[in-house]
């Protein structure tokens, strides 16, 4: 662990160099690429890689850092930092243990995440260590360092007080203090703090899958079972309770029967987002039913009759949406439910597989999927497709939420230059939204207009080069 201590604390710097007081774009890219470089270097120096399956991870890893350099989507830009460390923590598990099952991935993860922490202190025993044998220090050599840094803030302390006490006192250390300024050390320690962190939980956790990470060996624990009865109970109950709903659905949505003095839009409203909810249930109460005692003829008849009324309840949801969309337009949060109930719909194939074939490993077709789809999400340009229906539905209504374009993502700034120009007819009727959309659009110039190279992001560049035809 000593020899990597200074590769570590290169990484922090290198990344306090890209990413300090700077914007996501091509710096994410440059940085995650030698962070998956060094840690597959550590796994495999110390003979960790036991599935090189988990290396797969990288993949969408990569992927997503790509995303930082190609769009500017303000939610992804926050999530896929969430979704990519989730990911590197898979890695490491599933490179160095791939035998988890659904149960004990999402623990391990936890784990993963927070008992690192507890390697603090041998962190920095051996940060210790290796700092003595390189000054090749003595005790009494120890003591003066210790010393040195206990006198120095004191000393710049009572500078600073009797500077302010007394104004000649203060003229003869000016040049001192004013020279603090200029090297501006309050974005000195702020680095220096988000050094130390990034180096103690990347050290940490290092440290963590070096020496106290356990390989697991085999199953020790009995896998608990439910009573067949209770599995019997809840499919069958269920399923005539979907019957009666389905019906329902297909009546009235489908066929437009039964709604009476109701508005469709406002019919669809009050139920996509319970609907989606309701399928996600039905697939974790699916995974549920193979735990029986007893995995009978009639749990699978139940459980294929539960895939189809699910897959009829995915349909209804979507349906829903499609009709509120329609009539409100359209939002991130809208998209986001689509793609879930597409999810959701693949998500139901290797389910019936595992239906009759309770061997599988369900989690790996469940993570490739899930990952699969979020990746190629991320890797669309969401925030343009939404601006682009938004912007139709207008030309064919005239109704528009200018809220709903306004997202500080800079995805849609060329379409919004072509709706600023499209809505100035001389009447006046849109003065309003002409208005908004320039301050707006003002606004996103501004932001942008003196980006850095480390911020370089291809939507960005795109942007303030349609921007500056404006004045």
């Amino acid at each position: 662990m000593a020899n990597l201590i200074i590769y570590i604390l290169g990484l922090c710097i290198y990344n306090s160099i890209l990413f300090y007081g700077k914007k996501l774009g091509i710096n994410v890219i440059l940085f995650v690429g030698p962070l998956l470089g060094f840690m597959y270097y550590v796994l495999k120096q110390n003979k960790k890689i036991n599935n090189k399956k988990g290396l797969l991870f990288m993949i969408p890893i990569i992927l997503l850092s790509i995303f930082y350099l190609v769009y500017d989507n303000t939610f992804f830009k926050v999530f896929n930092t969430f979704i990519m460390t989730i990911l590197f923590l898979l890695m490491y598990l599933f490179t160095i243990n791939p035998t988890f099952k659904i149960s004990e991935v999402f623990v391990n993860v936890i784990n993963l995440m927070f008992l690192p922490l507890s390697q603090i202190s041998n962190l920095y025993r051996v940060v210790k260590l290796k700092i003595e044998d390189a000054l090749h220090l003595s005790s009494n050599g120890k003591q003066k360092i210790k010393s040195i840094f206990i006198v120095i803030p004191i000393v710049i302390i009572v500078l600073l007080l009797l500077s302010s006490a007394d104004m000649l006192f203060s003229n003869i250390f000016g040049n001192f203090f004013s020279l603090f300024k200029k090297i501006s050390i309050g974005n000195i320690i702020d680095r220096i703090i988000l050094i130390i962190l990034l180096f103690t939980y990347l050290g940490s956790t290092i440290n963590y899958l070096l020496y106290e990470y356990k390989e697991k060996k085999g199953n020790s624990k009995k896998e608990s079972k439910i009573e067949n009865y209770t599995i019997k109970l809840l499919l069958t109950t269920l399923n005539i309770i979907y019957v009666v709903f389905d019906f329902i659905q297909i009546r009235s949505l489908m066929f437009h029967q039964g709604l009476t003095n109701i508005n469709y839009a406002e019919y669809a409203r009050s139920g996509f987002f319970q609907l989606m909810f309701i399928s996600i249930i039905n697939l974790s109460i699916l995974l549920i039913s193979k735990k029986s005692k007893e995995d009978t003829k009639y749990n699978k008849i139940m459980s294929v009759i539960m895939v189809f009324l699910t897959f009829i309840i995915i349909v209804s949801s979507f349906l829903r949406m499609y009709m509120y969309e329609s009539a409100y337009g359209y939002t991130l949060l809208r998209l986001l439910v689509y793609v879930t109930l597409l999810t959701e719909v693949i998500l139901l194939i290797p389910t019936l597989v595992y239906i009759f074939n309770s061997k599988m490993n369900i989690l790996k077709p469940y993570m490739i999927i899930i990952i699969s789809i979020y990746t190629l999400l991320s890797l669309s340009p969401v925030d343009y497709f939404i601006a682009k229906n938004n912007i139709n539905r207008f030309y064919k209504t005239g109704k528009i939420d200018v809220d709903y374009l306004k997202n500080y993502s800079t995805d849609n700034i060329t379409l919004l230059c072509d709706l600023y120009d499209n809505m100035d007819d001389g009447s006046g009727k849109y003065s309003y939204t002409r208005k908004f959309l320039k301050d707006y659009l003002v606004y996103i110039y501004n932001q942008n207009k003196n980006n850095s190279v480390r911020e370089y992001n291809f939507s960005r560049r795109i942007a303030i080069e349609k921007l500056k035809n404006y004045n």
